[in-house]
């Protein structure tokens, strides 16, 4: 599939995740893993892993800092990093939409709240 199909189709998950959100705990629970699926799938498939290493997305790069090991960020700095590409990071403005950009932030933010 088209990487660009398969950004688009997280995308949709991550609409109908949001949406699922509005019923009970279950459902709740539900759409966030559903969030954090599209957000693994975002972060391959743009290909983060490509410089990033992540246990939780089996990446293994070596250009830019290692998520298993590097400082814990939140969801808004991964956001504020994608959109402003500090360092030698490109900005992923103009590359991912602001849902896929959320989903990507809460599964990375996620993945190193709860690495070892």
């Amino acid at each position: 599939m088209h990487t660009r199909a398969v950004i688009r189709s997280s995308a949709a998950v991550v609409l109908a995740s949001t949406l699922a959100a509005c019923g009970s705990a279950t459902e709740h629970r539900r759409a966030d893993r559903q969030t954090l699926q599209a957000g693994r799938t975002v972060f391959i498939h743009a290909g983060c892993g490509g410089c990033h290493t992540l246990r939780a997305a089996r990446t293994h790069g070596v250009i830019g800092p290692n998520f298993d090991t590097s400082e814990r960020l939140s969801a808004r700095q991964i956001r504020n990093q994608l959109n402003l590409g500090i360092g030698g990071m490109p900005s992923f403005r103009r590359r991912l939409t602001g849902r896929q950009e959320e989903a990507v932030a809460a599964f990375l933010a996620d993945a190193m709240k709860h690495r070892r």
